[in-house]
């Protein structure tokens, strides 16, 4: 669910996709679930890569990284309950 999200939200050129890592989960998040993915261009250079949580559908939000582990962007999404 969390690459769905990415791809819906996160701003990358057609040229480019994600490609899950194996990383071990982000232990500072213990109540969310995490994910890492690496930007990989068609040419099979890693571009980028991105860190990615949920606590619920509800509440998530990503970091993107360029190559040199910059931050490009940090975002965080909360949808509004609706009563």
């Amino acid at each position: 669910m969390i690459q769905e999200f990415l791809q819906s939200t996160l701003p990358l050129d057609s040229s480019v996709t994600l490609r899950r890592s194996d990383t071990d989960p982000d232990k500072e998040i213990a109540s969310a679930r995490s994910e890492a993915f690496e930007i990989v261009s068609d040419a099979g250079e890693t571009v980028g890569f991105v860190k990615a949580w949920e606590d619920d559908p509800s509440f998530r939000g990503y970091v993107h990284f360029d190559s040199d582990g910059n931050v490009i962007d940090w975002k965080v999404f909360k949808d509004r309950l609706q009563s």
